[in-house]
């Protein structure tokens, strides 16, 4: 295991303790699935394929959309933002399970996934953060989380231009599902 292996498991495992951190001073459901999800991510990056090369930008823009703040967790929710945050949560989730193993923070060719959700649109798990996030947002509303959400969906859209450089095979998966990351849009 490289010294960046090592660094990406650190890195996952404190985002994993710093959310159950969080999660504890305001407990909702949407903070105890980032707990979740943080874990999730700290086993598959162990277990993920390696690639024998990755892009150092868009592993920096992954590391900025991980750590970027857009809000913070709310005491209580509505019921719509819960349920808008909790479909976007689940659209993260079920992107990462079916991701598995080709799950990186840098863009890199560890194998194209086309299997729902990924065949409805090219990037659901970005998709699903942004949903989640707009919910948190909207929930806090403040012009701090909304210039930060924008600063996220700057970087999700920059992350998704490098990532489809660099994977085989992009282009027919390009020809099979149009969509990039919002349906009828982009």
């Amino acid at each position: 295991m490289e010294l960046g292996d090592i660094a990406g498991i650190v890195f996952f495992a404190f985002a994993t303790v710093l959310s159950v951190l969080a999660s504890i001073q305001h407990s909702t459901v949407l903070a105890w699935l980032s707990v979740f999800h943080n874990g999730l991510l700290t086993f598959i990056y162990v277990i993920r394929n390696r690639p024998l090369r990755s892009d150092r930008i868009g592993l920096w823009l992954g590391l900025i959309a991980a750590l970027l703040p857009t809000t913070t967790y709310p005491d209580t929710l509505s019921t719509p933002l819960l349920v808008v945050g909790l479909l976007g949560y689940g659209f993260v989730l079920w992107s990462l399970v079916i991701l598995w193993r080709s799950f990186g923070i840098a863009p890199a060719d560890r194998g194209l996934v086309t299997k729902a959700p990924y065949d409805l649109v090219r990037h659901p798990m970005y998709l699903g953060e942004l949903v989640y996030r707009l919910a948190l947002v909207a929930a806090t509303f403040s012009l701090w989380g909304v210039l930060t959400f924008l600063v996220l969906v700057a970087v999700q859209v920059l992350r998704i231009r490098r990532e489809e450089r660099v994977i085989t095979g992009y282009e027919d998966y390009k020809s099979s599902t149009r969509w990039r990351l919002i349906p009828g849009i982009w």
